[in-house]
């Protein structure tokens, strides 16, 4: 009884694979693809940062977008800043072409150690990547509806969020930021909401 249940146990499972190999040969494979995009023009990513320990996983993830093909990505380095009493005080604004400057010393010295990062990222791996930088300074509620209102204006493909909790040394996460997770989730709602208009 041991001998037929071996012999019939054997064949059925190299009978099996074979089926699903020769199944797999006919199925028509689809690449992974963004929906709606045309594969012969560039990638535009807006990429959202909190700081410069985001820096490293984005430039990690970046490296794995790029992929094989020559058409290029155009990566939005974009700063997620919080606008507080202290970053508001010494803010440059032009009110004729609604922008501001940003004069608060421990935000700059933040954003260019990010743009530090990428650009040496990019003159070491000059391959098709075009990096522009772009700042979101605005209160947390406000800030899904401006990340939204930037990524339509530069015709954004992906918007890369980083997680709202970060690692801390004994490798766990601490308890994260909530405005950072209302951001997030907030920017997820809106942006389903308007891939089905």
């Amino acid at each position: 009884m041991v001998i037929a249940t071996f012999l019939t146990a054997l064949p059925a499972s190299t009978i099996v694979a074979s089926i699903i190999k020769r199944a797999k040969k006919r199925v028509p494979t689809h690449r992974l693809a963004l929906q709606m995009l045309d594969p012969a023009s560039e990638l535009r990513i807006l990429l959202c940062v909190h700081g410069p320990q985001n820096a490293p996983a984005s430039i990690n993830l970046v490296e794995i977008t790029k992929g094989t093909a020559g058409t290029g990505i155009v990566v939005y380095v974009t700063d997620m800043i919080e606008l507080t009493a202290e970053i508001s005080d010494p803010l440059e604004r032009d009110e004729a072409v609604h922008t501001a400057t940003v004069k608060d010393r421990e935000v700059m010295e933040l954003r260019d150690q990010v743009t530090n990062s990428f650009q040496a990222y990019v003159a070491d791996n000059d391959d098709c990547i075009t990096l522009k930088r772009t700042m979101t300074l605005s209160t947390i509620t406000s800030m899904p509806q401006e990340i939204c209102a930037l990524a339509e204006d530069l015709m954004i493909a992906l918007i890369i969020l980083p997680f709202h909790r970060s690692q801390r040394e004994d490798k766990r996460l601490d308890g994260g930021n909530a405005g950072f997770r209302y951001v997030n989730r907030k920017v997820l709602r809106t942006s389903i909401q308007l891939s089905y208009c």
